[in-house]
């Protein structure tokens, strides 16, 4: 990229996953390195778990006078691999850009979906923030892979603005940006394939009073016909060995997804559950469990 170039990043990620504060992040990475930095967000009303769009811009040379939405990104950063079956996240990106994902596939296996004229970046970031985090909020983890896949701000330059923003919780927010920053794969660009798939058609994306996050909603209808359990990173997972049959998980959450099924216990409508995982913080026998959905 030419020094005095704009880069802009967009970020795909769900509510409650942190793409709005990586997005802040960065700017305020960039400002703090003596660059011009801007971050927004753009989402509706939706809850944890709907898809959200966040953006950057960032300039060496020239305030950003730009206030719209980034449709022809120089970066791509995808925090949750479920949103790769339901919108086009290469949508606009650059030749020769950047596109980073957060997935458990080798590097190696998704290249034939997402490859193109762009490099290709893959880092499991919901292990990494899981492990040193103690959460599968991958906002920080996913910076350190943006760092080493483009080098766009220094890592060293994310630390003020990282222990500024979560204070005592910054050291594990750094260890996890760290990690990824060793441990994310890298593949140059190659030549676009006609075989890869795509969610939605490669067209820009609408714009911002059009827009609709991630594609979610397409056509006319009521909230019963949306399935919004493809929102969820998490699911719960209920063990009737430790259940008492309170039913607090039924009245606390949020989405009136918990039902009651024969003997009196509770399970969850993995239909439209948003993994916002309230059931289990509620249950006083530990009796759910947070599991990380799986993708293919």
């Amino acid at each position: 990229m030419e020094e005095d170039e704009t880069i802009e990043i967009r970020w795909h990620g769900r509510g409650g996953q942190g793409a709005v504060t990586s997005a802040e992040l960065v700017a305020l990475a960039a400002i703090d390195a003596g660059k011009f930095g801007q971050a927004f967000p753009s989402f509706g009303p939706e809850r944890r778990g709907a898809p959200v769009l966040a953006f950057n811009r960032i300039s060496s040379v020239s305030p950003i006078r730009v206030r719209g939405a980034v449709t022809h990104p120089d970066i791509v950063i995808v925090l949750d691999p479920g949103l790769l079956g339901i919108t086009d996240v290469t949508s606009g990106l650059k030749q020769g850009g950047t596109l980073i994902i957060n997935t458990s596939r080798a590097l190696a296996d998704i290249t034939s979906e997402f490859g193109g004229h762009w490099s290709l970046a893959v880092i499991n970031a919901t292990v990494i923030a899981q492990e040193t985090i103690g959460v599968p909020i991958v906002n920080t983890t996913m910076l350190g892979a943006l760092v080493r896949a483009t080098e766009v701000i220094e890592l060293d330059s994310l630390m003020g603005p990282i222990e500024e923003r979560f204070g005592a919780r910054a050291k594990n927010n750094i260890d996890a940006c760290r990690k990824a920053y060793d441990e994310v794969s890298i593949a140059e660009p190659v030549a676009a394939m006609s075989g890869q798939r795509r969610a939605v058609s490669s067209e820009t994306l609408p714009s911002w009073q059009e827009l609709l996050p991630g594609y979610v909603v397409t056509q006319p209808g009521s909230a019963s016909q949306y399935r919004t359990g493809d929102w969820k990173s998490q699911h719960p997972e209920f063990d009737y060995q430790k259940c008492n049959k309170c039913g607090l998980c039924y009245v606390f959450c949020p989405e009136g997804c918990v039902v009651p099924i024969e003997d009196d216990y509770f399970e969850a409508n993995l239909y439209y559950c948003k993994g916002c995982g309230i059931c289990a913080e509620e249950c006083p026998k530990d009796a759910i469990a947070m599991l990380e959905e799986t993708y293919q």
